[in-house]
């Protein structure tokens, strides 16, 4: 995703509301995000479906990411099952005992 532009990229909900077309138009043609305001406050961002996409890549790559940190730390610390004790749990989970 593009950098914002602040002297182009926040627009007002007015603009939004009398001229939805050209916003969509300038966040396709620029690959940049739009900033819409109210009352001068941010309310909402525009992005394309490529950025879009790409920042839920990047959520799902740091979720990936923090689980093997979280996963290198119990080993660290001494928590961690071998692996012959896992199948051990599923077969008889998988054959309905606790």
């Amino acid at each position: 995703m593009r950098a914002l532009k602040l002297s182009e990229d926040v627009r007002p909900l007015s603009d939004l509301e009398a001229r939805p077309t050209e916003i969509v138009e300038q966040v396709r043609a620029t690959g940049r995000p739009v900033v819409i305001t109210r009352e001068g406050r941010g309310v909402a961002v525009m992005l394309s479906i490529q950025a879009f996409e790409e920042l839920q890549d990047s959520a799902e790559t740091g979720e990936l990411q923090r689980a093997v940190e979280d996963a290198e730390r119990d080993i660290t610390e001494g928590r961690w099952v071998e692996h012959s004790e896992v199948l051990a749990k599923l077969e008889r989970w998988s054959a309905g005992e606790a």
